[in-house]
């Protein structure tokens, strides 16, 4: 019996991944669009900083959508209220207009990596504002934004 305790409580860890913290926000984009000026945030609580950890954002955008690349800011408040930004870009498609993105069906992700191995310094919850920086009323196409955070 403990035999397949062990061996179901595996197969679970493994289908869980893992990550650190997973979350994705598809509420944001109601009508497959991404408005400008539009913020998301993530609030992932972070409870070990003695591990590096990878931070990525994953888009999903339907298939069709006729954007090379999609510029991003990313603003992150640590607990203690420290604000740091930075600019990542999405390379949606390459040069020749192949999607980089993984497509199943209608639906496909893309993932930037913001950081690739950061030590976070506090403990806590952090926020992570993501805006997208084309100047534009709405980006089409796009339907939801992921934060993961990989412990190393």
């Amino acid at each position: 019996m403990n035999g397949k305790l062990i061996l179901l409580y595996t197969l679970f860890l493994s289908l869980m991944g893992c990550h650190t913290f997973k979350e994705h926000n598809q509420e944001s984009f109601p009508n497959r669009s991404w408005a400008s000026g539009k913020e998301i945030v993530f609030k992932p609580l972070i409870k070990d900083i003695t591990k590096n950890c990878k931070i990525s954002l994953e888009l999903r955008h339907i298939y069709g959508v006729q954007l090379k690349n999609l510029s991003v800011k990313i603003k992150t408040i640590s607990p203690s209220g420290k604000e740091e930004s930075s600019n990542k870009t999405f390379n949606i498609m390459d040069e020749a207009g192949k999607y980089n993105s993984n497509c199943s069906g209608d639906i496909c992700d893309v993932e930037t990596v913001i950081n690739q191995s950061i030590k976070f310094t506090e403990t806590g919850e952090y926020q992570f504002i993501i805006t997208h920086n084309i100047p534009t009323q709405a980006i089409n196409g796009i339907i939801g934004l992921g934060l993961i955070i990989d412990a190393e």
